[in-house]
């Protein structure tokens, strides 16, 4: 299916917990081509557990070919903005296997995504983009995203430790 745009052919549906074992293997796909594979601490039993337990933590929408072939996915979870005193989702994850990338997968799993967005009453959608990812953010751009001029801050591991640690 490499970059044929043919969009009739591609079905998303929402991940169930049967999904998990291809949603992890395509978050750890994710993880290794992002360079971020040594921070990776998913197992499949996590994803099952956490994406589709009692209370699940997050949702994911799966791309396939007509033969059910994994595409993509997409992953997302509501998030509550004291600011603006309502909803809005961030879409976490967005991922498009190699020989499927320039068709129509990532468009038709934003549209899904943003299909939840307004079906919760959310007034956006967020997402974070590596700022040396311009083809990406020629992407998000061309499907109306606009950056917002933030910059993402991360502490973890130990330094998070140490900072927690402060508190007493």
């Amino acid at each position: 299916m490499t970059g044929s745009g043919d969009g009739d052919a591609i079905v998303i549906r929402a991940a169930v917990a049967a999904d998990a074992g291809r949603l992890w293997a395509l978050l750890r796909d994710l993880a290794v081509e992002d360079g971020a594979g040594h921070r990776f601490r998913a197992t499949e039993a996590l994803v099952a557990a956490h994406g589709f337990g009692p209370t699940p933590r997050f949702r994911a929408a799966l791309a396939e070919d007509a033969a059910g072939r994994a595409l993509g996915f997409a992953s997302w979870f509501p998030v509550y903005s004291s600011f603006r005193a309502r909803d809005y989702l961030l879409l976490d994850n967005l991922y498009v296997v190699p020989a499927a990338r320039g068709g129509a997968v990532a468009r038709r799993l934003i549209a899904h995504v943003a299909g939840h967005a307004t079906a919760l009453g959310a007034d956006r959608l967020e997402l974070h983009v590596q700022a040396e990812n311009d083809r990406a953010r020629r992407f998000y751009a061309r499907m109306g995203f606009e950056a917002t001029g933030g910059m993402l801050q991360m502490i973890d591991g130990v330094a998070l430790d140490r900072l927690a640690a402060e508190a007493g």
